[in-house]
C-alpha cells in the first residue's frame, strides 16, 4: 500500500449504496478507504492518458465517464 503523502484534503458526500461500495471494496482489498478512492482516481487519470493497456489485446483502455 502507498503511502499519502497529499496535502489537499478531499470531500464530497454520496449516497448510502456508494459509500457501502467504497468501504466493501477498501475492506476487501484491506486498504482505507482513502487508499482505494486515490488508486480509483489513479487508474481513471491513466486511462485518459491512455496508459491502460487491455491484458488481452494490450490496445490501450479510456474510461469514458458520462451522466447516464
Amino acid at each position: 500500500m502507498s503511502r499519502c503523502q497529499g496535502e489537499i484534503p478531499l470531500a464530497t458526500k454520496v449516497d448510502k449504496p456508494t459509500r457501502e461500495f467504497v468501504e466493501d471494496e477498501a475492506a476487501r482489498l484491506g486498504v482505507s478507504k482513502t487508499e482505494f478512492l486515490r488508486r480509483l482516481l489513479e487508474t481513471y487519470r491513466e486511462s485518459r492518458a491512455g496508459s491502460t493497456p487491455c491484458e488481452h489485446c494490450g490496445e490501450p483502455v479510456v474510461i469514458e465517464l458520462s451522466y447516464v
